[in-house]
């Protein structure tokens, strides 16, 4: 698990912290990743924010 530090990534839904962890690359869908909180030890998930892969440019 990767630990997030404050300032980047995810809010806990259930209590706001931003003291959380990636849990899960990949959650219900492939678009969403799973994060641990620390603080109210909950597993949520969060829409995944990669941006979409270049597709190579038709000649």
């Amino acid at each position: 698990m990767s630990k997030r530090t404050s300032g980047e990534g995810p809010r806990c839904p259930f209590c706001g912290s931003q003291d959380v962890e990636l849990h899960a690359l990949f959650g219900s869908l492939m678009l969403m990743s799973q994060y641990y909180c620390n603080g109210c030890r909950t597993v949520f998930e969060h829409i995944r924010d990669d941006e979409p892969p270049a597709f190579p440019q038709e000649r």
